[in-house]
């Protein structure tokens, strides 16, 4: 069944002011829980067909992070038009990948709130608060990619982890 998980970028680092948004980094705690989050993707089996991310700095860093702990090789395309995207815009950029991952595929969004937050409690019909570094992922028919056909999987927050 194909899948669509979507991950909030890791803890950013607020540490200088005169960095635009756009360009903060990750601070300690998020590059740590990029990776524990890759470790568990892998473990449990929630590695993509594909990554598309926002092309900001935080976001970057966190798939890097993330493909590195899960031993992920697969394609990533960063795009202007997750930086801040809505639930919308998110399933839109979802909707045309569609075609490409064949139908059945596996793909991950990694952007940022209120977007990811607005989308994850749209489907739950209900608030569902997703912190820094969290994975929500969720099945849809093969022919559909609408908050109707998306069903939630699960929910994966760093600080939850075990490890």
């Amino acid at each position: 069944m194909p899948m669509l998980m979507v991950m909030r970028h890791a803890k950013s680092s607020w540490s200088d002011a005169t960095i635009p948004d756009h360009d903060r980094p990750l601070n300690a705690r998020g590059r740590s829980a990029a990776g524990d989050m890759g470790r568990f993707a892998a473990r449990n089996g929630f590695l993509p067909d594909v990554v598309l991310a926002s092309d900001s700095r935080r976001t970057r860093e966190t798939v890097e992070l993330w493909a590195d702990a899960a031993d992920w090789h697969g394609p990533v395309d960063h795009l202007p038009e997750l930086y801040h995207a809505s639930a919308a815009d998110l399933l839109e950029v979802a909707r045309l990948a569609g075609p490409a991952l064949a139908g059945a595929g596996r793909l991950m969004l990694v952007a940022h709130n209120p977007g990811i937050e607005d989308l994850v409690s749209t489907v739950c019909d209900d608030l569902v608060a997703i912190p820094t570094g969290t994975l929500a992922v969720m099945e849809h028919a093969p022919d559909a990619l609408d908050p109707s056909s998306l069903r939630l999987v699960g929910i994966q927050r760093p600080r939850d982890l075990g490890d």
